[in-house]
């Protein structure tokens, strides 16, 4: 993956963290809400941090097994449409 040349500023991904916390654990995001969980999602990040070192996991294998790739589907699969439900006559 080609690194861009963009400072890394961990306050972003502690929000976003923080923010992804607050929608999961109440629904709501507002700025005011996402403050109180600044603390947790550091604790959670630095947590799965130490854990992938643990574990000798790389950045892209990480990235790879929480978000595998889908597999692309055949020209006659596209246009096919939902498989039946058992429900239907």
């Amino acid at each position: 993956m080609p690194q861009r040349n963009v400072p890394k500023d961990i306050e972003k991904m502690i929000y976003a963290t923080a923010k992804a916390l607050a929608l999961a654990g109440n629904g709501v995001g507002t700025p005011r809400v996402v403050k109180l969980y600044i603390d947790d999602a550091r604790e959670v990040l630095q947590g799965v941090a130490n854990a992938a070192k643990r574990q000798g996991w790389t950045v892209e294998e990480l990235l790879l097994a929480l978000d595998p790739p889908k597999p692309k589907l055949k020209p006659w699969e596209r246009h096919q449409g939902p498989p039946p439900s058992s429900g239907d006559p």
